[in-house]
């Protein structure tokens, strides 16, 4: 009769452990399932008191989660003792299920307050643990003298590994949310950044162009000085050096007109800037009002504002002096070469250098800037004599923009 009452409360117990299974896979709610191994454990051991109690490393004890018999104000706020303090303390530390049937004559730990209050005469503690680090003790406790017995205590265990398995499933799920929660404000940071760094580089493109415009703005109210002033100037040759500034200055404030106007700050379209320069020098040197047309062919290239400055101002210098000392149409390109650089030629139908004219050695300031900004490019420049009914051909080949050079912030 009594092997057969063991067969039914096993059974039960194993009724109880599935139960609990079916729900652990089913909630997610720590707390529902807190209370409800508690439940379980007092049902299938017939214990008048049961608490899951989780345990808090930083006050060093367990924290009562969860209960069944207790008085009010225990669970959810009632510590007890994590070391030798306790059956449970005991059994956390060892990491082996304690039993003890009769608490008054425990040496291995103390009994807690709270047993005390409540009568409690035998406990059985096991660990709640999965994967993971352990998260605390499942205890059993009554008032009467009937033992646990080793199928109790097994019984117990299921229960708790049960619940640790439902508690690493919530602690991962915990994590991702943390890992998922922690990328996404990265993502946001950066994005924050990125907005951050596009207004600021916004704000300097404005800043940029607002700066050109006042520049071109400066240097052409300078270049009508230094016309106005020609104007008035009686001595030609002292005229003719004002003319020679003003268009110099007129050649530097229409680069800044273009990076104004251009889609890249710092940079220039080449083939724009040195179309609109040769139409304004075409009437500025005086090659329209004689009648030499000026053929121009430009192939498409970007440089910095600098490079483009000393381009320009090249550009400048040998019309003016075609316009000077050549004579007939003026024809000037720059084509792209086979390395990636430029070659820019001027050529007009005169009857070239005089025999004894020296480029190399020439001091006026026109030949100084042509050869000075020359080199400044790390260009070859060349002065070729005429050969045939062509006039002077001045060639200036120039390396491929440096790419460092080229992408360099603005």
């Amino acid at each position: 009769m009594e092997a057969h009452q063991d067969v039914v409360i096993r059974l039960h117990q194993q009724a109880l452990i599935a139960e609990f299974g079916i729900a652990a896979l089913r909630s997610q709610d720590l707390q529902v399932l807190f209370d409800m191994a508690a439940q379980l454990a007092a049902r299938g051991l017939g214990s008048d008191f049961t608490k899951v109690l989780e345990y808090l490393p930083e006050e060093n004890s367990f924290l009562v989660r969860a209960g069944v018999g207790w008085r009010p104000g225990v669970v959810g706020h009632a510590r007890i003792g994590s070391e030798m303090e306790s059956a449970a303390g005991y059994a956390f530390r060892t990491g082996r299920p304690v039993t003890s049937n009769v608490l008054s004559e425990e040496s291995r730990f103390q009994i807690p307050r709270l047993l005390v209050e409540h009568g409690v005469r035998r406990a059985a503690n096991v660990v709640i643990r999965g994967e993971s680090t352990p998260y605390g003790v499942l205890e059993a406790d009554s008032r009467d003298g009937e033992p646990f017995t080793p199928d109790d205590t097994n019984f117990l265990q299921a229960l708790a590994n049960t619940l640790g398995v439902a508690i690493d499933r919530e602690r991962a799920r915990q994590e991702r949310n943390r890992l998922a929660a922690l990328a996404e404000a990265r993502a946001r940071e950066a994005e924050e950044a990125l907005r951050a760094r596009d207004e600021l580089l916004r704000q300097k493109d404005l800043l940029m162009r607002e700066i050109d415009h006042r520049v071109k703005n400066s240097l052409t109210v300078t270049r009508s000085l230094l016309a106005m002033q020609a104007r008035i100037t009686p001595d030609p040759s002292s005229r003719a050096l004002l003319e020679e500034a003003a268009q110099r200055v007129s050649t530097i404030a229409r680069v800044h007109d273009r990076l104004y106007r251009s889609s890249r700050i710092g940079h220039v379209d080449l083939a724009d800037y040195l179309q609109g320069l040769c139409e304004d020098l075409h009437y500025a040197s005086g090659l329209a009002d004689a009648g030499r047309p000026l053929h121009v062919a430009v192939e498409v290239a970007e440089y910095s504002a600098d490079d483009a400055v000393a381009i320009g101002l090249i550009v400048t210098e040998l019309l003016t002096n075609t316009a000077k000392y050549g004579a007939g149409a003026v024809d000037l390109q720059c084509r792209r070469q086979p390395d990636g650089g430029l070659r820019l030629s001027v050529q007009d139908a005169g009857g070239g250098l005089p025999p004894d004219f020296v480029p190399a050695e020439a001091t006026g300031l026109g030949m100084v800037l042509i050869h000075g900004l020359s080199q400044k490019l790390s260009g070859t420049l060349r002065w070729h004599a005429p050969g045939d009914d062509r006039g002077l051909l001045v060639t200036l080949d120039l390396p491929p923009p440096s790419p460092a050079a080229h992408d360099e912030p603005c």
